[in-house]
Parts: C-alpha cells; sequence; structure tokens
C-alpha cells in the first residue's frame, strides 16, 4: 500500500520539476531576448549619436595648417634655412674688434663661422742726412676667418708698395746734383692664427696669442726671400666702459739681405670711447733692433675710429719716429668689415 503512494508523489515531483524547468528555460529566453533588444537600441542611440558628431564636425570651420607653422621663427644657427649647414654661425650681438689702424693686434677672435676682412692705405715719409724716401701702400689685406670658438685663421699680404727715393750725388767737379729713384713690388704673404685664452677676470687680463709666417712670395728686392715665423702675445685690461689699455710682445725671426737674425717688438697701447660711434688711440711700438746690424726703431701714433653699424668701420691715423732709425712721418686709411 505505502508502494504506490510514493510512486504517485515521485510522479507528481517530476512533473512540476519538468514544469519548472520549462517556466525556467521560458525565462531565460525573455531575458535574453530584452538583452538583444536593448542592445539594438544601444546600437542605435550610439549611431545616431556619431552621425550627429559628425555632422557637426563637418559643419565646424577648420583651422588652415599653415597658421601653426607660420608663428614658428627660421633656425638661425644651424637650422635648413642656414647658408652653412655644416658649420654653424655664432650669434653677432657685439660690435666687430679690429686688428687695425694701431700696431697693437687685439686679443678677440672673430665668432666662429663669421669673417672680417681688414682693408687700408699708408703713406711713409723718412728722411735721413741727405736722402729722402717716399712710399705708398696698399691694400694692407686682412683676411680674420672664425673657425671654432676663440680660434681664427689670418691671410694678411701688406700689399704692393710703391717708393720714390731723392738723394744728391757729387759730381767729378764736386757739385752736388739730386738725383731721384723709383721702385715697387708685392710684399710677402703671411699665414696665421689667433687664439684667445682668457677673458678679463679681476686683475687678470683678456690675453691672446698669435702664431703666424711670412712665405716668400712677394717680389725681388721687397720679399725677404726666406720664410719668416713669429709669435704675438697679446692681452688687454679694460679700465672702465669707455677706457682700456693694450699691448703686445714678439719675437720673429726675420731675414734681411739674406742674413737671419732675431727681432724682438712690442706696444702699449691707451684707447678711450669718444661716444658709441667714435673712439680714438695713442699707442708707442718699437723693433729692437729695427734690421740686421742696425739700431732700435721707436714710434708714436695714433687715430681715430667710426663704427658706421656693427659689421662695418672706418679708421684713420698718424704717426711719426721717435729716433732717427724710425721713419719720420706716416699716415694712413682703411676699414674693417664683418659678415
Amino acid at each position: 500500500m505505502i508502494r504506490p503512494r510514493t510512486g504517485v508523489w515521485i510522479a507528481a515531483g517530476a512533473w512540476l520539476a519538468c514544469a519548472a524547468a520549462a517556466s525556467g528555460q521560458t525565462s531565460t529566453r525573455a531575458h535574453e531576448a530584452a538583452g538583444v533588444q536593448e542592445s539594438d537600441a544601444n546600437r542605435q542611440r550610439a549611431a545616431v549619436s556619431d552621425s550627429t558628431e559628425t555632422a557637426a564636425t563637418a559643419s565646424a570651420p577648420t583651422a588652415p595648417a599653415t597658421a601653426t607653422t607660420a608663428s614658428v621663427p627660421p633656425v638661425s644657427s644651424a637650422g635648413a634655412s642656414d647658408p652653412w649647414p655644416l658649420w654653424p654661425r655664432a650669434v653677432l650681438d657685439e660690435p666687430l674688434v679690429t686688428d687695425r689702424p694701431d700696431f697693437t693686434e687685439s686679443t678677440d677672435a672673430v665668432p666662429f663661422g663669421h669673417f672680417q676682412l681688414e682693408m687700408g692705405y699708408t703713406f711713409t715719409y723718412d728722411r735721413e742726412r741727405d736722402e729722402r724716401s717716399r712710399s705708398h701702400t696698399a691694400p694692407e689685406f686682412l683676411l680674420r676667418a672664425g673657425l671654432i670658438e676663440d680660434l681664427e685663421l689670418r691671410i694678411g699680404w701688406e700689399g704692393y708698395a710703391f717708393t720714390e727715393e731723392l738723394f744728391s750725388v757729387e759730381t767729378r767737379r764736386g757739385r752736388q746734383v739730386a738725383r731721384e729713384d723709383a721702385s715697387q713690388g708685392a710684399a710677402d704673404l703671411s699665414l696665421g692664427f689667433k687664439r684667445k685664452f682668457f677673458e678679463q677676470d679681476g686683475l687678470r687680463p683678456h690675453f691672446g696669442a698669435i702664431v703666424a709666417m711670412n712665405v716668400p712670395s712677394g717680389s725681388a728686392g721687397v720679399s725677404s726671400g726666406d720664410v719668416e715665423p713669429e709669435v704675438v702675445l697679446a692681452w688687454a685690461y679694460d679700465l672702465s666702459d669707455a677706457l682700456s689699455i693694450a699691448g703686445n710682445v714678439g719675437l720673429a725671426a726675420a731675414s734681411d739681405e739674406g742674413e737671419r737674425f732675431l727681432q724682438t717688438f712690442a706696444s702699449l697701447s691707451g684707447a678711450v670711447a669718444l661716444s658709441d660711434d667714435v673712439g680714438a688711440y695713442v699707442e708707442y711700438f718699437g723693433f729692437y733692433p729695427n734690421a740686421e746690424h742696425a739700431d732700435a726703431a721707436h714710434s708714436a701714433n695714433g687715430g681715430l675710429t667710426y663704427l658706421i653699424h656693427d659689421n662695418l668701420q672706418l679708421d684713420l691715423r698718424a704717426g711719426f719716429g721717435l729716433n732717427e732709425e724710425a721713419d719720420d712721418f706716416f699716415a694712413g686709411i682703411g676699414f674693417a668689415w664683418r659678415w
């Protein structure tokens, strides 16, 4: 009697389980269908939003692409706009410093990547006993090229000299007769380097050095006929914004009529800025000795400089000898141009 009742309850439980399972599957399908419908709706809203943004973007004005590029300044040191891309140039923010018109060489080198041309003309007059001479020399060429910071290459040529000599000779009858002789020719070429070692710091002055040599390339009678090396030590000291002093000490292995001799030379110069554009200087310089088997020559001179702009300067000078060995009078004009 128990077994039949148990079977009924088992059958009833089985039926309820099947109904619940069927109901669960139906509910799951409904949820899945609802989820699919929600995803479709989201996609439709996203599509509407994207189309709206695209339309807004298409209707909005667009800035030209070159506006930002045009506002960027060109590179001046080593960029594509630099005509010397393999040789970057220093920025020229100071007026040029020249090695003329005075005898004293400056301590500064030409800024790297730039050139400086210095040229001029000098008239010289000298009288010794009954002999007088006048000479004209030009173009006193000096090309300076800044190779790296504080180092320059120097190519110099004093130029072509034309000399007139007036002297007297005694005739057979004992009369003094004036004679005139003229000569001309090209001077030797000079090659060298200048290096600046120190800037002024306290009591220590600006300091630089020049190593150069004259190459026998001039005309006969004017050329020394031999290589003449020389070393120049240069210093300068700024006493104020407008006043400075400078000097050189040098040693050269010079030649005179085929004979080699050691020649020392020195200078001392004082300069003052009269205005932003005009400067003046006074100077002493000497050679010890002036030539083989000759005395020392001592000279003094002064001059003016006029700065047209930071890269162009004009100059003039005049001087006289302090002893018999030096030229009695000399004067000259010139210019310096940096680029």
